[in-house]
């Protein structure tokens, strides 16, 4: 963890530029007073001029050599400081950003044990209600065949089958946020799947609202191309509304592998490729209290009557059934950015098979 500082020792090799000079000042010495004419410049050297030109050439080469060797020091010494600044440094950020995603391996794991109590609780719910359903709907039934066809009365219990149907539509997505339900996977085409979606909203969105999709390679994934239908439909939806019907929506289509650096909050995941939708708008964005409770069940932001707050409950609960993961930005005025990550359909395979 953290650069390693590797030796602490003085540097050998930089020490023999200084052992070279002088060694070179002593040899220039001597060359210097052997070849010296025997005239005397001073009386101090009359009797010894070559021994004591030699000598002072010796103290001169001696001192260009400690100072050689001083700056050398100097500037290993200080090289050592930056690199040892630099792995405090490192550790620290990565010691931040493990305790980071400590926290949020945390919370993660305080939803998923919420969502999980949650749907359980749902579920036995759904199951009771849809027993009283069935029980309207076929009294409904057999009043209708009682009344006549242009009756006031029939249209009116019309209405009430109607009621009927659109409470058993929110107890199938219940049931399937609760994972009582367990449809059949197979092997589904991403691309093509986003392209019939799109094809789909396109002409029930409003005109001002602008849909990008762009795709840099195709992958297939085991799984229910229905659900994912319902993740996109739901993401795009949300999205709309988020940007109050005029804004950007762009969706983006890749594959990337399970080391990147996304999946370093999801330390579970299966090894190997992915299928990644990142799909962004350009709405008014969420909060962090916000982003904390919007996979909770029946939890919504909208006005009373245009939300069920099921929609983002079941994106997370389709994700994994999947068997993948699903990560959100969002920063107020700024927009949301959700990516999903979905195992590709041939790692699943040789998961089972191997």
């Amino acid at each position: 963890m953290g650069r390693n500082v590797q030796n602490n020792h003085p540097d050998l090799r930089g020490s023999w530029l200084s052992y070279a000079i002088a060694m070179a000042g002593l040899l220039v010495s001597l060359f210097i007073a052997y070849s010296l004419p025997v005239a005397p410049l001073t009386t101090l050297t009359r009797r010894y001029p070559a021994m004591t030109l030699l000598v002072t050439g010796i103290c001169l080469s001696l001192l260009a050599g400690m100072l050689v060797r001083l700056i050398q020091l100097t500037s290993e010494r200080k090289r050592a400081r930056q690199l040892i600044d630099e792995t405090v440094q490192e550790e620290m950020a990565e010691r931040m950003e493990a305790a980071e995603t400590r926290q949020k391996l945390e919370k993660a794991l305080l939803q998923g044990q919420k969502l999980q109590a949650m749907g359980t609780l749902a579920g036995g719910i759904a199951h009771d209600f849809n027993n009283i359903l069935y029980a309207i709907i076929g009294y409904v039934e057999l009043a209708r065949e009682d009344v006549p066809a242009d009756n006031l009365i029939q249209k009116n219990l019309g209405k009430v089958l109607e009621g009927c149907k659109r409470g058993q539509d929110l107890v199938a997505r219940i049931l399937t946020f609760s994972r009582r339900q367990h449809p059949d996977f197979k092997s589904v085409c991403v691309k093509e799947t986003l392209e019939g979606v799109l094809e789909l909203l396109r002409p029930t969105i409003p005109a001002s609202v602008t849909i990008d999709f762009k795709s840099t390679g195709d992958c297939s994934i085991l799984g229910n191309q229905t659900q994912l239908h319902q993740v996109i439909v739901n993401l795009i939806n949300n999205a709309v509304d988020a940007m109050d019907g005029e804004g950007d929506v762009k969706i983006t289509l890749s594959r990337v592998h399970s080391s990147d650096k996304i999946f370093a909050q999801f330390p579970n995941v299966i090894k190997g490729m992915y299928c990644k939708i990142r799909l962004s708008d350009t709405g008014h964005g969420m909060d962090q209290t916000t982003m904390e409770r919007m996979f909770e069940p029946f939890f919504t932001t909208k006005e009373v009557g245009k939300g069920t707050g099921l929609g983002l409950a079941t994106v997370h609960t389709i994700m994994k059934e999947h068997q993948g993961e699903i990560a959100v930005e969002s920063q107020l005025g700024r927009g949301t950015t959700f990516t999903l990550l979905l195992p590709e359909y041939s790692q699943l395979t040789e998961k089972t098979h191997g």
